[in-house]
């Protein structure tokens, strides 16, 4: 059965100020390896951090090296991570979310500027949030109903989408039969598979499918069996204080990934590319913004975009010999985009 041509996609993790790091491998995709970002991808699909990138690039909002220098430096994710005096003196101890969101959304309008998401009409977009009561994925996605017929803001979605529990407060819709979101982390943090997913159902076949994925890191293997067992020793007795305190949040997001990526690879083999690694465990933290930790997140960045840089290009030959073939037959128009 004939599909709608090839497809290719970039699908960005989620992973808090950790979304330093797709964001720098963007730029460097663009001014290192010279592969236009938002001209060689037909779909973007992206949850928690990275649905902030997906739909910035979605919008057309900006360049990749405004991307990685201003929105994800040091000094904005401070802002949007903001800290009180009772923030910083009780941590997760207070019984309400730890940062209040205004900044988030603030930095999201000033990006999107009044967008709504049917607005973008030349390439498809998916961003993932949860509806926490009903206990239902909820996808926004442009031009194809869903979650998103009611045509939200862009300010709105991306502030679901980034609710992630004990950090921010959920997020309610506009729509008449309100949902109240949080990040769709929880459901996945590797959107890939639901991509692969949402372009079958818009009549693409599997072998018509190419994606890029951009993680956020898992950490090293590197404590002793002597650590290991202290810390599994110790985990017996952890409650809902001493998960949160050992990154229960984190662990559920870097397991989703894990599987997402590994039938992902199953399902695309040499028409799929991801691009992440391991990172120290001391830069694993959600919401570190310090200077020198983004300086860190941005090396580990240049080091998996160097690792994977040949196989990225061999993608997008791949892809681009696909739209040639598929241009050059009688008959058929180019149906890869709307």
């Amino acid at each position: 059965m004939p599909g709608r041509g090839p497809i290719f996609i970039l699908s960005i993790d989620g992973g808090g100020s950790r979304g330093v790091i797709p964001a720098n491998v963007l730029y460097h995709i663009e001014h290192a390896a010279h592969i236009p970002v938002r001209e060689t991808f037909d779909f973007f699909v992206g949850v928690s951090t990275g649905a902030m990138v997906a739909a910035y690039i979605a919008r057309d909002a900006g360049s990749m090296e405004s991307l990685a220098k201003n929105s994800y430096s040091a000094q904005n994710l401070s802002k949007i991570m903001d800290k009180s005096i009772w923030d910083k003196l009780l941590g997760r101890m207070q019984n309400q979310p730890k940062y209040d969101g205004e900044n988030k959304r603030r930095y999201v309008e000033s990006l999107s500027m009044g967008a709504r998401i049917n607005d973008i009409r030349d390439k498809h977009l998916l961003i993932l949030a949860y509806d926490f009561i009903n206990r239902e994925l909820v996808t926004f996605k442009n031009n194809r109903g869903h979650d998103a017929s009611y045509n939200p803001l862009l300010t709105e979605i991306c502030d679901a989408a980034t609710a992630a529990p004990t950090l921010y407060p959920s997020v309610a819709t506009s729509t008449p039969k309100r949902r109240w979101l949080i990040d769709g982390a929880l459901t996945t943090n590797d959107p890939s598979l639901c991509a692969i997913t949402e372009a079958l159902a818009m009549g693409h076949t599997l072998e018509e499918i190419h994606v890029v994925s951009l993680g956020t890191g898992k950490p090293m293997h590197d404590l002793s069996q002597d650590d290991s067992d202290r810390i599994g020793e110790s985990s017996k007795d952890w409650g809902v204080v001493g998960w949160l305190a050992n990154g229960l949040l984190d662990h559920m997001m870097s397991a989703s990934s894990c599987v997402s990526a590994h039938q992902c690879a199953q399902l695309l083999g040499e028409r799929y590319v991801r691009i992440s690694g391991e990172l120290p465990r001391k830069l694993m933290q959600l919401d570190n913004t310090s200077d020198s930790r983004i300086s860190d997140l941005q090396s580990y960045s240049f080091l998996w975009f160097e690792e994977a840089v040949e196989q990225l290009d061999q993608l997008v030959n791949r892809v681009n010999a696909a739209r040639e073939r598929w241009a050059s037959e009688p008959g058929v128009a180019d149906d890869r985009v709307f």
